[in-house]
């Protein structure tokens, strides 16, 4: 399959403006070709897009999400961390097929506003199973997007022990969170999953071990899928110090930061990738920019759920590799890229009075693919347009009002547009949205399905949190007790 953009409006961060007109894009099979101003021939090329008024970028990468979470948007508010996932994990076991059908919506919501990767960390609300694991991976497989999928499971949280040890009226909540899988059959699940998928789809899908975070995790599990995931030549991804009381936590049991009991456990490098990391201290930051460990950015669920903000300011000063995750829908109330990078670009301002230091919008978009590709393993192949790399791109109309008149392209990509532009996707050398249209997908039946689907399970909350309000009371207590508790560092 060959394919022609021409005439197009091309995202150069060595402009001034940060873009260069009047170009060509040459994509043959998976792979740009040849870009430049000199004409191309069409003879040959089994599709020719036309590029007037048309900005090509490379495709966004969603570094961090929870699928499952596209059923649970605007579900819940004015609740903290803690206090919200008790509420999220009310509901039982999904059916691999709405397991399908909730990363179904997520993959169709990102490739219609521009992003083509995205990295699933699948909390599936009950036991993790070959079937579900299939289900998600197989709508990846359906829907043309580029994805990686992290199992995201918990098997010792010391988050809870801690807050029964005090308030022994949680107990019946040790009893609620218990895994039904242990680290054993966590490895081998992970040495299933990566024997199946890993690189499947001519490589467009990836596996990754998905610990849930340190805080919830036992040694043998962390060290076990790490195992697994360095032998097959894939990533590890999980939570890291997301809120206050988890830092506290982490600093009671262990006497010092969980970066830096990771550290010791041999437990970071460049393959591992870090959601959130925002009660991290200096020698946190330095301990993951000498181990050049990633790390996710979700400002809009750190936003949303109060866990305070993440030092991107200081990240970025060590040159850690930064990339930008919308998180679930359930925290974040959309997987639109969009809508994350303007929140990375304007949240930090407030944090320093120097505002040399403040990110720039190519720090931004450089989050949104070069560094999300770091976070795939994929950096040689993904998030820039140049000859060589892999055709991940994305089509937006410069005549829309969001970039009319364009002047910078990479403040309007930042500050101004929000995915309504996005016209054309390409992911893998093929065209998967094609002026606004998702070609692979029936999107009118999922979402009729989908819909059908989730009903059920939306009549069951509100009994649901009746019955758990006595014990979301009791946590709320613990969690205010120890978060009113002098630390030494802050992040408010």
């Amino acid at each position: 399959m060959s394919i022609l953009i021409k005439g197009c409006i091309l995202l150069d961060e060595s402009e001034p403006d940060g873009y260069v007109a009047g170009q060509n894009i040459l994509i043959e099979e998976n792979r740009i070709s040849e870009i430049g101003a000199a004409p191309m021939s069409e003879e040959g090329i089994d599709r020719v897009i036309d590029g007037t008024n048309r900005l090509a970028i490379p495709g966004l990468i969603n570094a961090h999400t929870h699928s499952l979470e596209n059923f649970t948007k605007a579900t819940k508010e004015k609740l903290p961390l803690e206090l919200w996932l008790l509420d999220l994990f009310l509901l039982g076991d999904f059916s691999p097929r709405e397991i399908y059908l909730a990363a179904m919506l997520g993959a169709m919501e990102m490739l219609r506003t521009g992003t083509t990767a995205v990295l699933d960390h699948l909390a599936v609300g009950g036991g993790l199973t070959p079937e579900g694991l299939d289900a998600a991976m197989s709508a990846y497989a359906d829907s043309g997007i580029r994805a990686g999928l992290a199992p995201l499971i918990q098997d010792n949280d010391q988050v809870l022990q801690a807050a029964v040890a005090t308030h022994p009226r949680l107990q019946p909540l040790m009893r609620d969170s218990h895994e039904t899988m242990d680290a054993r059959g966590y490895v081998q699940l992970l040495e299933w999953l990566f024997t199946q998928w890993h690189r499947a789809e001519d490589g467009r899908l990836l596996c990754f071990a998905g610990p849930s975070g340190f805080q919830w995790c036992s040694d043998e599990l962390l060290e076990g899928s790490l195992e697994v995931a360095r032998r097959h030549k894939g990533g590890w991804h999980m939570h890291l110090l997301e809120t206050k009381l988890q830092a506290m936590v982490c600093f009671d049991l262990y006497g010092k930061s969980a970066t830096s009991a990771m550290k010791e456990r041999g437990l970071l490098g460049p393959e591992v990738s870090l959601a959130h990391s925002v009660w991290l201290d200096d020698a946190d930051l330095d301990i993951l920019a000498e181990t050049d460990t990633r790390v996710v950015h979700n400002p809009a669920s750190n936003l949303r759920i109060g866990s305070g903000f993440a030092p991107i300011i200081e990240m970025l000063e060590r040159d850690i590799r930064v990339a930008l995750g919308t998180d679930g829908s359930a925290s974040s109330d959309n997987q639109i890229m969009f809508d994350a990078m303007k929140l990375a670009g304007l949240i930090h301002n407030v944090r320093s009075t120097d505002h040399h230091k403040w990110p720039s919008s190519r720090d931004v978009v450089r989050m949104a693919t070069v560094n999300g590709a770091a976070v795939l393993g994929m950096e040689d192949d993904l998030g820039e347009l140049k000859p060589g790399k892999m055709a991940d791109i994305t089509i937006l109309d410069t005549e829309t009002l969001l970039l009319t008149p364009l002047n910078d392209a990479f403040l309007q990509l930042t500050y101004a547009e929000n995915g309504s532009s996005v016209r054309t996707v390409i992911v893998d050398g093929k065209v998967i949205v094609d002026d606004g249209v998702i070609l692979t997908v029936d999107e009118e039946s999922i979402r009729e399905e989908a819909s059908e689907a989730w009903a059920k399970w939306h009549e069951q909350l509100p009994g649901l949190r009746r019955e758990s309000q006595p014990l979301v009371l009791e946590f709320e207590q613990y969690q205010q007790e120890m978060i009113g508790r002098e630390f030494y560092l802050n992040r408010y």
